[in-house]
């Protein structure tokens, strides 16, 4: 998990020693950054302050000349090694690895290698830069050339520690923001910063710039066997070794664990494969009493923890608020972006900070589960319908019923209808139901004339994305679009250096995703029950009640209890925010100022307008300081 930053001057002018400077400082942390330069190069890095594995520098000079930096994580070394045809004693480590993976296969590279990373190769004969990121852009990578230039690095902050670096707002990229708006990955908040698009690589050769994808839904093939057992057992090879690839070789190891499908799979699969060794589970629960009938998630991770003998659990119960909360320009200036959240984040900061304080070298979650190994899969009601199969039609809503406990009318209206209702007519109810404003506003205080100026909705329409949360056309891509959502990821990626452990999700490896993605969807949703896939490959290390679990959990449950501890700093917030030029230009302040007129008295009143005075004020208030931050300037 280390991270770098660097500049590159194609005319062949020396970098000047301010601009090595700043590139030092960007990168500093906790642990002291090595700066690397030649000339018209100049590249700064910090390696990790724990690490899993022995620590290897993160720049290596090529024997072909050049220089190779990262942020790595290798899976399978023993294939890569052997694939290279290397000698093992000198690949032992994965920057030495990458080193001859680039030698080797050169552009090919970022494509033949597993694992999570972000790369800079800079071939010195050929004055050619390439950046890459790994398929599921697990790290960041960013950039800004002007021609004569190029500033890349691994997170915003240390790219906008250089004044080369344009400021300007991307308004098409806050509207992203504040509408759920995914499939643009390449944009960021900053007109001039763009990302190297997860599953793809940049090359910059004397000023022209080549865009290439190697992972895309096109290229992922579809996955059959003859039995359903064939499935399971395939998906079961693919999570252990997923988890095995993540777990260090010495050193602690924490998990995070929820009582859901996901993360006690992981947690159970790596107490298994540790053995002797022990493993951490932290579990957060709400820290204030709330009116919601959620899942009793300790009562299942205490059961999962039973099942082990090596677990030392722990339950995390805290009323927690950071500084942050009250003033969200604090972390404007620290991230260089808004959060995207506006309870879970500091909700879930003291289990955090509980794994700080462990000295685990490693934190595993199962985040990505949803979208990979337990995707609930889509009905067949459109492809029964369209074969005129009525009665299986019918049977599919009955069986949805009585397996997910809910009445059949509950599933035609939110499971049926939806499925078959053409996306013309689903616009148009949206519409009507809204007096006419367009369906992405239903989730966003932005303002309508900001989104109207940018002809916003022919964006969205060339996304799939005019209906927010929704799934539009191909399977595949919907769920490929969603693993490359990369607001979560600029945001774990300015926040890694407030932690010395590295956060690994074998939910995001790249061999199962890829199976996942090419497996039929009648793996996945089977006579009503979603997450059949999950189910039965995780039945043999997680108890029976988690594998048949079918209601869902509630992150922050308690969250008018914490909103109305806020109630004063909104509203500060929000005055602050009128008086922004910029922010008032693209948030809709009457509704924002509404909403907190509106605040229900109790949390019984709030379940009703959960959505509204949750979730969308805030996003509205982390949005609108994020822009008087940025209209204050950067320094």
């Amino acid at each position: 998990m280390g991270e770098f930053a660097g500049v590159i001057r194609f005319d062949d002018a020396a970098i000047d020693t301010a601009t090595c400077e700043r590139l030092g400082r960007g990168v500093a942390g906790q642990v002291r950054a090595s700066l690397w330069r030649d000339g018209s190069v100049a590249i700064a890095e910090r390696p990790a302050l724990r690490v899993a594995f022995p620590a290897p520098a993160q720049l290596v000079e090529l024997p072909s000349g050049g220089v190779v930096v990262a942020d790595i994580r290798l899976d399978d070394r023993d294939d890569a090694i052997r694939a290279l045809g290397v000698d093992r004693a000198q690949s032992s480590d994965d920057m030495a690895i990458l080193g001859a993976a680039c030698e080797k296969w050169g552009a090919d590279t970022a494509a033949r290698l597993y694992g999570d990373f972000a790369f800079a190769l800079w071939d010195d004969r050929a004055r050619r830069l390439t950046l890459a990121r790994d398929a599921l852009g697990v790290r960041t990578l960013y950039y800004f050339t002007d021609g004569q230039s190029i500033v890349f690095a691994t997170t915003l902050r240390k790219m906008l520690a250089l004044p080369q670096v344009p400021r300007d707002l991307d308004d098409i990229a806050v509207a992203n923001y504040m509408t759920h708006t995914r499939g643009d990955v390449e944009r960021t908040l900053y007109r001039h910063i763009r990302r190297v698009p997860p599953g793809g690589t940049v090359v910059i050769e004397r000023g022209a710039i080549r865009v290439d994808r190697y992972w895309t839904p096109q290229l992922i093939a579809s996955v059959h066997y003859g039995r359903d057992q064939d499935y399971v057992d395939a998906a079961r090879d693919l999570f252990d070794r997923a988890v095995a690839n993540r777990l260090p070789v010495s050193g602690g190891v924490a998990a995070m664990l929820s009582g859901g499908l996901d993360s006690t799979g992981v947690a159970g699969t790596a107490a298994r494969l540790l053995g002797d060794r022990r493993i951490a589970a932290y579990t957060r629960v709400p820290g204030a009493d709330h009116p919601y009938d959620t899942l009793d998630e300790a009562t299942l991770a205490r059961q999962l923890v039973g099942s082990y003998g090596n677990i030392d659990w722990a339950v995390i119960d805290d009323d927690y608020q950071m500084a942050r909360d009250l003033e969200p320009e604090l972390e404007a200036s620290i991230l260089g972006q808004p959060r995207n959240g506006g309870f879970n984040p500091s909700w879930y900061r003291p289990l955090l900070d509980a794994v700080e304080q462990s000295g685990a070298n490693v934190l595993l979650n199962g985040g990505m589960g949803n979208m990979t190994l337990s995707w609930s899969g889509v009905p067949p009601y459109v492809e029964n319908l369209r074969r005129g199969r009525l009665i299986a039609a019918a049977r599919v809503a009955l069986d949805t019923a009585r397996v997910q406990h809910r009445s059949l009318h509950d599933v035609i209206r939110k499971d049926l209808i939806p499925a078959v209702e053409p996306r013309g007519l689903r616009l148009w109810r949206w519409k009507r139901h809204d007096g006419g404003a367009p369906a992405m506003l239903r989730h966003s205080v932005v303002a309508t004339a900001f989104l109207e100026s940018l002809h916003f909705q022919r964006h969205a329409r060339a996304l799939d994305q005019e209906l927010p949360f929704e799934q539009i056309g191909d399977v595949r891509a919907w769920r490929m679009k969603f693993i490359h959502t990369q607001d979560a990821r600029d945001i774990m990626a300015g926040s890694r250096h407030f932690f010395s452990f590295d956060q690994r999700d074998p939910m995001t490896d790249r061999r199962l995703a890829e199976f996942t993605l090419g497996v039929p969807e009648d793996q996945f949703f089977h006579k009503g029950e979603g997450r059949w896939l999950a189910r039965r490959v995780l039945a043999d290390r997680v108890p029976h009640a988690i594998a048949t679990e079918q209601r869902k959990g509630r992150q922050c449950p308690e969250w008018y209890h914490i909103a109305s501890k806020r109630r004063d700093a909104m509203a500060a917030s929000i005055e602050r925010i009128e008086r922004s030029p910029i922010a008032s230009r693209v948030l809709d302040i009457p509704r924002l100022k509404m909403l907190l007129d509106t605040f229900p008295k109790d949390a019984e009143a709030a379940m009703s307008s959960s959505a509204e005075h949750g979730p969308i004020l805030q996003r509205g208030i982390l949005m609108g300081s994020f822009l008087r931050w940025h209209e204050g300037g950067n320094d």
